[in-house]
């Protein structure tokens, strides 16, 4: 696959990803976008988001309409709030041995390429209501 170009609109669409605290939606980020290039296109960013992702220049979270974006791409564990569905990253590392994660992807019978590790519970901003 060709490398891409990263031009004034994929630059616009990294620039967004890298100063999120949280992992936006394609939509998100097409809202933020449109603040520094008011004449890109919906479709223009999901394409944009598309080739990062497939190039690894992105992370890609989720499937099809709840696909969310993270720039931080290094391997690291989320937790999930079952309240609001914030998506945010754990700042400190969980590790499983190569045997537990071989055992449990033999189980699921998938081989394993990677993991990571979700937590769910209330986010701090919505344990307060």
């Amino acid at each position: 696959m060709e490398k891409m170009r990263l031009n004034a609109n994929v630059r616009a669409v990294l620039d967004v990803l890298q100063s999120a605290e949280s992992h936006p939606t394609a939509q998100e980020v097409y809202e933020s976008v449109r603040k520094v290039r008011p004449s890109i296109g919906v479709a223009t960013v999901y394409r944009i988001l598309n080739q990062l992702g497939e190039q690894g220049m992105v992370k890609v979270l989720g499937r099809e309409s709840e696909c969310r974006y993270d720039a931080r791409t290094q391997r690291h564990d989320h937790a999930v709030c079952t309240e609001c569905g914030a998506l945010l990253d754990i700042p400190v590392e969980i590790t499983l041995s190569n045997e537990v994660l071989a055992r449990a992807a033999q189980a699921a019978g998938i081989r394993l390429d990677s993991h990571e590790i979700r937590i769910y519970g209330r986010c701090l901003n919505c344990d307060k209501g």
